[in-house]
């Protein structure tokens, strides 16, 4: 079995849970944070929708050096639709990155730095599961929170959620 088909089946599976909580990002309030120490929920949103943005970088990469950011600045963004199709777009390309890869590639290592310093060297499956599949369920946990907080109906992701009808 090649290794890079259990990871486009789990991003499949995730894009699916993601795109249902970015789906009800309020534009209409994009400045309201939980804390002043938290991001606005706006930035959240942005983020969620771009960490897939991680598999492509790894997957064509085996060094990256922070110092030179891989990421441009964030897009405009004004609305839930245009939030979900820029997500989707991201994972589009992780997807087709993804479908390059051979259980040999997924194994080479992967190196992050800053600089000099080197932040940490994984194999390429392990760099795409912390810093794109955990990464991205981290911060979608988050943007739940926010989405409570706010008094949005909260989507299910591994099942229904408080704000979702219970089969019988």
């Amino acid at each position: 079995m090649q290794l890079n088909t259990a990871f486009i089946s789990e991003l499949e599976f995730e894009a699916n849970s993601t795109r249902k909580m970015l789906s009800r990002v309020p534009f209409d309030n994009t400045d309201w944070q939980p804390h002043d120490k938290s991001t606005t929920i706006k930035n959240l949103a942005l983020h969620v929708s771009r960490v897939s943005e991680w598999i492509p970088l790894i997957v064509n990469h085996d060094d990256v050096d922070l110092t030179t950011s891989p990421f441009p600045p964030y897009p405009e963004i004004h609305s839930a639709e245009e939030l979900t199709q820029y997500f989707d777009n991201n994972i589009a390309h992780a997807k087709k990155a993804l479908e390059s890869m051979t259980n040999e590639d997924i194994m080479k290592p992967f190196i992050m730095r800053r600089g000099d310093f080197i932040i940490f060297t994984l194999p390429k499956a392990a760099a795409l599961r912390n810093m794109a599949f955990n990464h991205a369920i981290h911060h979608r946990g988050q943007l739940s929170v926010y989405l409570r907080l706010l008094d949005i109906p909260v989507p299910g992701m591994y099942g229904p959620s408080a704000d979702e009808k219970r089969p019988a």
